[in-house]
């Protein structure tokens, strides 16, 4: 018989096990949380859903009028497009904003998931055609999302009327200090003033705020599939926007697209196409820094082009 000591030994084992293991699961489960987008705001709109590839594809559909299109940053949500949307929305525009793969109940997503810009086109089709939006469409991207609204451009030649780049850039390499910082930004899970460190340095100005949902809302998850598309992609497969006019609103304070290597190189290639708007105390996050400035651009630019 054992004794009464190694019995409560044996039980306070048992326990701390137990109790390490409950920590371990909830640990797992707020992590796994964060990679998924832990926070989020709510998307401006109705939900709805596409299909492609046998995958879900999330968009929030709002406004009436001419229809634009959404596309968001790496590991970002379309709700990070509530105040421009609002702004497209009282100017007469419709709005379509596409969660990409992994992001925001999209399918797909993860280091394994075979992705390339060509296939986040696809998706934007496939939310056309589920919207039953015939006419050709006006294409807006930040930052990530600048290069899938190029490729759409670039792809499906018929179906697109304009280009707006929220960030402008694709095709110089992106050094390794500013990569981590882009890694460490998403990582919701660590300690904020961590996270704020690598927010501001990535993402914003120097005085800029950085709004609370900002600080949340990041798919790591989605993040890893666009990681995928933007190391097998060729710039000069999207990098002209087929032959539409493009708008570039670029950040003077953006680190990681650079006026040299996003709009001016952009501007002086494609003289007839591209307008370009310097956007003053704004960096890459440009969206929630200058929200009216950029705003007014885009509007400015739809208009100019016709209804």
């Amino acid at each position: 018989m054992p004794s009464s000591a190694a019995v409560s030994v044996t039980g306070w084992i048992l326990g701390a096990v137990l109790v390490l293991g409950v920590v371990a699961a909830a640990l797992a489960a707020f992590v796994g949380l964060s990679i998924k987008g832990r926070g989020t705001r709510p998307a401006l709109g109705t939900a709805r859903q596409a299909t492609c590839d046998g995958l879900r594809i999330v968009y929030y559909e709002a406004g009436d009028g001419p229809a634009v299109v959404l596309l968001a940053s790496w590991a970002r949500p379309a709700s990070d497009f509530n105040e421009l949307a609002t702004a497209l929305h009282e100017a007469g525009y419709r709005t379509l904003a596409v969660e990409s793969r992994g992001i925001g109940g999209s399918g797909g997503g993860g280091q394994g998931q075979e992705t390339a810009l060509h296939d986040l086109a696809r998706d934007v089709v496939a939310v056309l055609d589920a919207s039953e939006v015939g006419a050709p469409v006006h294409l807006v991207g930040h930052a990530f999302g600048n290069q899938v609204a190029r490729t759409f451009a670039s792809d499906f030649p018929e179906r697109a009327l304009s280009v707006a780049l929220v960030a402008a850039g694709g095709r110089a390499k992106v050094s390794g200090t500013l990569t981590t910082a882009l890694l460490h930004a998403s990582l919701t899970f660590m300690p904020p003033s961590f996270r704020e460190r690598a927010l501001r340095f990535a993402f914003f100005a120097p005085g800029s705020e950085i709004p609370d949902y900002w600080m949340t809302g990041w798919s790591l998850w989605g993040g890893l599939a666009q990681n995928k598309a933007a190391r097998n992609k060729r710039p000069e497969e999207f990098w002209g926007a087929g032959n539409v006019p493009i708008l570039v609103l670029q950040a003077e304070d953006d680190r990681v697209a650079p006026a040299s290597e996003a709009g001016i190189p952009l501007r002086e290639e494609f003289p007839d196409r591209v307008t370009l708007v310097n956007v003053p105390k704004a960096g890459h996050a440009l969206l929630p820094e200058q929200p009216e400035t950029i705003a007014r651009a885009l509007v400015s630019f739809l208009v100019s082009l016709g209804r």
